[in-house]
């Protein structure tokens, strides 16, 4: 599952999916730089976001999370 949903909503959906356990092992953070592995993100709307988005907050305008859980048999 992805998307841009806030860590609560991302937990909430797997757990309303009927897993159970869910914990989050690890959060990084994500950068316009980063963004540009993604096709989502055009050349023309990382240029935008660079221009628009600080140069100081340009390396940390997300949070990426691994999420582990359990569904049961």
């Amino acid at each position: 599952m992805a998307g841009a949903l806030t860590e609560r909503d991302f937990v909430a959906k797997i757990e309303g999916a009927g897993f159970d356990d869910v914990r989050v092992r690890a959060r990084d953070a994500v950068g316009i730089d980063d963004l540009a592995l993604y096709p989502l993100f055009t050349p023309e709307l990382l240029a935008l976001m660079r221009r628009r988005v600080p140069p100081e907050a340009q390396a940390e305008i997300g949070v990426a999370v691994v999420v582990s859980a359990r569904r049961a048999a």
